[in-house]
């Protein structure tokens, strides 16, 4: 039973034995170097009781996550998503508003009250690609922000998913550049959760290390059950 370095009663967590948890790579082995960008890479601490010692033991292992991409479907989400993926550069909200000046007026009516954060985004987004990479951590922490507050008219309607493409935009700038970052809880349980729809949509199941390493990490991180968590929970 895997149980708490602190004594408290231990968290229903996947409960196979020591020598299987123990056995799996603190890496995937199916992950290259090259690859490795495109992955949101989480640190898992399993902890478990080790009778033969009388003690208790923890190791660490990376749930590697692929970035899974939203694919507009509507027509105008479509065009803005072209725009800025040909260019590989992040959905910037105001260069939307430059570019579709036609969607200026119902983002402004949507987004009024919080276009400061836009602003600070775009700032951000700017000043990373230019001189400062680090300043990318910031842009990506305002787009966890912002996808508490979405979905709205223009996420929906205008812009699409802006929200996920950033993040994942994000993580792949960090990647590249080695700069070390951490995403929210819930942020991590919904890269989570659109890797496992799409692999549902193809008819395939994870891995089992994957699978492994996802339960551990949901349960500790949401001790509710986490199967009854939804998309928009998150």
């Amino acid at each position: 039973m895997l149980q708490s370095l602190s004594g408290s009663v231990p968290q229903t967590v996947y409960t196979e034995s020591i020598k299987r948890l123990k056995a799996i790579p603190e890496h995937p082995e199916y992950v290259n170097e090259n690859e490795r960008d495109n992955f949101y890479i989480e640190p898992v601490t399993i902890e478990y009781y080790v009778p033969k010692n009388s003690r208790f033991a923890a190791e660490v292992k990376y749930l590697y996550i692929p970035l899974i991409d939203p694919v507009p479907v509507r027509e105008n989400p479509r065009k803005i998503f072209y725009y800025f993926q040909e260019k590989d550069i992040p959905i910037d909200v105001m260069e939307v508003m430059n570019i579709f000046p036609e969607h200026l007026i119902d983002i402004m009516n949507y987004y009024g009250s919080t276009l400061n954060l836009y602003e600070n985004m775009a700032m951000q987004f700017r000043s990373g690609m230019k001189e400062n990479p680090a300043s990318i951590k910031k842009a990506l922490y305002l787009n966890e922000v912002l996808r508490k507050m979405e979905p709205s008219i223009p996420f929906l309607d205008i812009i699409g998913d802006y929200i996920n493409y950033n993040i994942n935009w994000c993580v792949r700038f960090l990647n590249r550049n080695r700069i070390e970052h951490t995403l929210e809880d819930g942020t991590v349980a919904n890269l989570i959760l659109r890797y496992r729809l799409k692999l549902q949509q193809e008819g395939k199941e994870p891995d089992e290390r994957f699978q492994i390493l996802t339960d551990i990490y949901m349960e500790q991180a949401f001790p509710q059950s986490y199967e009854d968590l939804r998309m928009d929970d998150l």
